[in-house]
């Protein structure tokens, strides 16, 4: 078993487009909801367009409510639950996530998902390993729960890595002054991933294991 780096004791993820592939069926019931809550859908010919935006931009070109929000949130992960078994693994995790178990001595999931869905998928897979698994009821919030997750295993911020597929993931490392790494085979594509300087942005599920800190 390969020994865990000394410098770096935790590894956080995402888990909606970093861990789970749940972009298609996220994508479906996005546009189911846009009537519902009044928003705009996301067309085929979007896509691209909506990969480059940070989550204000893409609220305000959708015209999406931030009082309607929770209420929409909440019906989403509702709805994704009974679909769970439609969302895949991101092709490569299945054969990394065991690797980075022996590597860290601590993993961690921090997600606006529900604990419920996530815990359901990670026992489909035979991942259901993770030390703890944290989450926020909001698009926002992540900073304090990596705040949180800091004072709870007394750690530096030093000491954690997070790693998402969305410019939020990396504005919440930043705010709380944990490393961010960038993953780019989920929702946010290169450009607007580095708006918030992340110390790494990762092509693909491999190089997950040559994070290291100098």
């Amino acid at each position: 078993m390969s020994q865990p780096p000394t410098d770096v004791p935790c590894l956080i993820f995402d888990f909606d487009g970093t861990i789970a592939d749940t972009f298609r069926v996220a994508w479906d019931i996005f546009n189911e909801l846009a009537e519902v809550y009044g928003y705009k859908p996301i067309r085929q010919h979007e896509l691209t367009s909506a990969r480059d935006m940070t989550m204000a931009q893409f609220m305000k070109t959708h015209k999406i409510s931030r009082l309607k929000l929770p209420k929409m949130l909440k019906e989403g992960k509702r709805r994704l639950a009974a679909r769970i078994d439609d969302v895949k693994l991101i092709d490569g995790m299945e054969a990394i996530l065991p690797r980075l178990r022996e590597k860290y001595p601590r993993l961690g999931i921090l997600t606006s998902n529900s604990k419920s869905n996530v815990r359901t998928f990670l026992r489909m897979h035979e991942l259901d390993f993770f030390d703890f698994i944290s989450t926020v009821p909001k698009l926002s919030g992540k900073a304090k729960s990596l705040r949180a997750i800091m004072r709870t295993f007394t750690m530096t911020p030093e000491e954690i890595i997070y790693v998402g597929d969305e410019s939020r993931d990396m504005k919440a490392a930043y705010k709380a002054g944990v490393h961010g790494a960038g993953v780019l085979w989920g929702f946010n594509a290169e450009k607007a991933m580095r708006i918030y300087s992340p110390k790494w942005v990762l092509a693909k599920p491999e190089e997950l294991l040559t994070l290291a800190l100098e």
